[in-house]
């Protein structure tokens, strides 16, 4: 259980946050890259981060690199925008490469209630990398060093949804990325409250995969605003052995209130 709490609060390297000027946005303690540019770094003028940065990657595991309501567009001619269905505090919106690599991202602060516009252009003009390409993650600002948020051991994530268009159905789609072959992915859900049943456990159709490719959970989303608590069991191809549980909570629109 250690290891997989370890592996979930490690997800996309959420976890610890550079402290900048009071009141200012925060970047993600990753270690900006020294060989391409433009390198991690805060952009002015504007409460957010974006570059290239280094990373150590271990194995084996199962993560979670995207969490929406409603898929991409396959092309757009500007910026994204996005909000979040939920209350509480200001979030933050993270974007990576579903791929592997390159290892660039973008922060973004989220605040509660508001839409956020991201432009991909920089990215995608830095990385070669098409829109689909991308994961998008939010995550409450109040995320602490060791990856969880008050009252939650497990990382909590917020389903986004792109903002001015008709409400999305109740459901949202995670995508789940291996960074070994797997044989098969099995998941399991259960509402996030002490003491609750999980449901029985799933085969994610599909989900032989090849090392760093991904599969898409698709996730029914409580019509009362509940949050759920989701887990994911990968086996690995090669042994049989099953990889770290990857444990998080998708947080409903009454996440937080009693």
């Amino acid at each position: 259980m250690r290891r997989s709490r370890c592996r979930a609060a490690s997800l996309l390297a959420l976890a610890g946050l550079v402290a900048g000027p009071a009141g200012a946005f925060e970047c993600a303690r990753v270690q900006p890259s020294s060989s391409r540019m433009p390198a991690y770094r805060p952009v002015p003028d504007a409460a957010r981060c974006e570059g290239f940065y280094e990373r150590t990657v271990s194995q084996p595991f199962v993560e979670l690199v995207s969490l929406t309501r409603a898929p991409l567009p396959p092309t757009t001619t500007g910026p994204l925008v996005w909000q979040a269905e939920a209350t509480g505090p200001a979030l933050r919106l993270t974007v990576l490469p579903q791929r592997s690599t390159p290892f660039y991202r973008a922060d973004a602060e989220l605040p509660p209630g508001r839409p956020v516009a991201w432009d991909p252009a920089p990215m995608l003009a830095a990385t070669g990398l098409r829109l689909a390409d991308l994961g998008f993650l939010a995550v409450p600002l109040a995320t602490s060093a060791a990856g969880s948020t008050p009252g939650h051991a497990d990382p909590v994530f917020v389903p986004l949804s792109p903002a001015g268009q008709a409400a999305p159905p109740l459901q949202a789609h995670a995508v789940l990325r291996v960074s070994v072959d797997v044989a098969a992915i099995r998941w399991r859900a259960a509402p996030d409250a002490p003491g609750a049943a999980a449901s029985a456990w799933s085969e994610l159709p599909g989900s032989r995969l090849f090392a760093w490719q991904r599969s898409t959970l698709p996730l029914l989303l409580p019509a009362d605003g509940g949050s759920q608590r989701i887990e994911v069991q990968a086996v690995a191809a090669a042994d049989g052995r099953a990889l770290p549980l990857l444990r998080f909570v998708v947080a409903g629109t009454r996440h937080g209130r009693p």
